[in-house]
């Protein structure tokens, strides 16, 4: 998301900081540790001595569980090139506000949250769960009790499913008064898997550190589950209308590839315009402080007019606030934010603030679907793949909202290359970033020089057809290096021994001595997930209650065994991105993913 600090640096070199602060941002809360920033600075040509380190650690009162957020760091690295001394940056964050100090573990440090987050995430919590039979020992959270109202793993997973409904499925949540560690590690482990499945970052997210209600981490989470909810539907497939946002000169193609918060901020500044305003926005944080683009866009966005303009008549920014989110609440609209949140620029707060704005009042003029019928063509099962695809390449912490999009340039593609087998790009011969078609075109024909080396199918495949967009090569592309990812992990598991379909299929079946065979991973009986149930309970036995499987005769059955199975999987430690609907259909692809993955956990023990 842009921020404020962001108007320091040019768009190329903002893209580069951001690559190196993205691979420092393990756990995908938007911050880095103390640990990181020497590490941080350095890579973005900053080489400070140890002394010079500590002198700014010691300055912004950072300690071992301190950590830093992207617009702070922006903020720091400019203080540094500003030629200000390292020892006087910290007091120079504060007194702007940058820098927010939260008590943890008895110390003083920076954290990628604040206590206004904490506050706005527990009443959400309290409001979407609070008729929750199973949370209602714990609801509503009041003070600081949310970490430890998290430390069972059972409203984490909750959580999830109030951001896309049916991701866990809750037969297999552990759910007793009283835990013991090891059902708690399950849930835990099942939240972590399933918000993978969702597109949430967790590379750095560990079970004991939800157990241990550890803030920085539980709120991180916490809060890209919200954003994944309030975010889902922001998007073209959801919102046709959407396309009135499209500028002069640009094509469809360049909303498909924006993020969504990138079109909400587009979706304020269209109303500006509409409303006659001369202010436009380019981040929720000093942008929004004197809440007039806010006051502007509910007078523009309420149904029946019933939001005025009375507020910009306030001088004081906080009472003027007050005033604009007492015009909010006459829609409904008063979540996430408090006065001070929005005279403060808390860019996470006024981010979910917007969305919710957009998710009730989105305010746009239907279009004609037969004038986008082409371009806005979402077929089912290329849209179930393209999900699962993007979903795994952000598990191994690369960046991707849209496939085939964000493919196109060929970068995203290299760099999951570079984790399948790390070393194998030569980063030298890389346009990054490309800076036209030209090196656009060169990095996917290296794209394809590395699939030949990795032998995959590349029969009637050229960089250009990347670089074009064609979905179907390109997910084809994607599917082969997940395969080869998943293959290459249990050929080390298994001692060096090459593994193929074939093996896979085989150990399925020597696990399950109690159906029928399968004869491969397009075995039509695998639509009932009883086999694939039977899997996971052969895997862990504990983690399955067999009694809950049905035939599966009757599609409904079907899908809740399948149901239950992708969720069993991942509480036992199974990262899988695949559908229900995949199970029933019985896509080879998918169900290779789940069966790899089922033996990768099996193998490891």
């Amino acid at each position: 998301m842009s921020t404020e600090s962001e108007k320091y640096f040019k768009s190329g070199e903002l893209r580069e900081i951001k690559f190196q602060f993205n691979q420092l941002d393990k756990d995908g809360d938007g911050a880095i540790s103390s640990k990181e920033l020497q590490v941080a600075l350095d890579r973005v040509g900053e080489k400070l001595t140890v002394k010079e380190i500590e002198k700014l650690i010691a300055g912004v009162d950072i300690n071992k569980s301190g950590k830093i957020e992207w617009g702070e760091f922006l903020t720091i690295l400019h203080n540094i090139r500003s030629g200000v001394e390292v020892s006087e940056i910290g007091e120079k964050l504060k007194k702007t506000g940058v820098v927010h100090v939260v008590s943890v573990g008895g110390g003083s440090g920076v954290h990628g949250y604040s206590e206004e987050e904490v506050e706005a995430f527990t009443d959400y919590i309290n409001s979407t769960l609070q008729d929750d039979t199973d949370l209602k020992d714990k609801l509503p959270i009041l003070g600081n009790k949310l970490f430890e109202a998290c430390n069972d793993g059972v409203l984490i997973n909750k959580l999830i499913n109030t951001a896309v409904p049916g991701t866990v499925d809750e037969r297999v949540i552990n759910k007793k008064t009283k835990m013991n560690p090891w059902e708690r590690n399950e849930n835990h482990v099942l939240a972590i898997n399933s918000s993978k499945a969702i597109g949430c970052r967790v590379v750095n997210i560990q079970p004991e550190f939800i157990d241990e209600g550890r803030p920085h981490i539980v709120l991180g989470l916490i809060w890209q589950i919200i954003k994944i909810g309030l975010l889902s539907d922001i998007n073209l497939k959801a919102h046709p209308e959407l396309v009135r946002l499209l500028g002069e000169g640009e094509e469809l193609a360049d909303l498909l590839k924006m993020n969504p918060t990138d079109l909400l901020i587009r979706w304020v500044n269209y109303h500006l315009k509409n409303a006659g305003s001369d202010r436009r926005i380019r981040n929720f944080e000093g942008d929004i402080k004197d809440s007039e683009v806010y006051t502007i866009l509910l007078s523009q966005i309420a149904p029946n007019k019933e939001c005025s303009k009375d507020p910009l008549n306030e001088k004081d920014l906080e009472k003027r606030a007050e005033k604009m989110l007492q015009e909010a609440d006459k829609i409904g609209c008063r979540k996430f934010v408090r006065a001070k949140d929005v005279v403060s620029g808390n860019p996470k707060l006024n981010l979910a603030f917007v969305a919710n704005l957009f998710n009730n009042y989105p305010a746009l003029e239907n279009v004609n679907m037969d004038d986008y019928a082409a371009l806005l063509n979402f077929d089912t099962e290329g849209t179930r793949e393209e999900r699962a695809f993007k979903f795994w390449i952000q598990s191994l912490d690369i960046d991707c909202n849209n496939i085939p999009e964000d493919i196109r340039d060929g970068v995203v593609l290299l760099k999951v290359f570079d984790k399948v087998k790390p070393g194998c790009v030569n980063w030298k011969k890389v346009n990054d970033p490309p800076k036209n078609r030209y090196h656009k075109v060169e990095n996917c024909n290296y794209c394809v020089d590395l699939a030949n080396q990795f032998k995959f199918s590349t029969v009637n495949v050229g960089g250009l057809d990347i670089c074009d967009g064609n979905k179907k090569i390109i997910l084809g592309m994607i599917w082969q290096l997940m395969r080869r990812s998943l293959l290459d992990t249990l050929k080390q598991l298994g001692g060096g021994k090459e593994i193929d379909e074939k093996d896979i299929v085989q150990w399925a079946n020597s696990k399950v001595t109690d159906e029928k065979p399968i004869d491969g991973l397009d075995d039509k009986s695998l639509r009932t997930g009883v086999f694939l149930c039977k899997l996971c309970a052969a895997v862990r036995p504990t983690a399955c209650n067999l009694d809950l499987v049905t035939p599966g005769e009757t599609d409904e059955d079907a899908e809740q065994n399948a149901k239950y199975a992708i969720s069993v999987a991942r509480k036992i430690g199974a990262t899988v991105f695949l559908l229900f609907e995949d199970i029933l259909e019985v896509k080879p692809r998918m169900i290779l993913s789940f069966l790899a993955s089922l033996m990768k956990v099996d193998k490891s023990k």
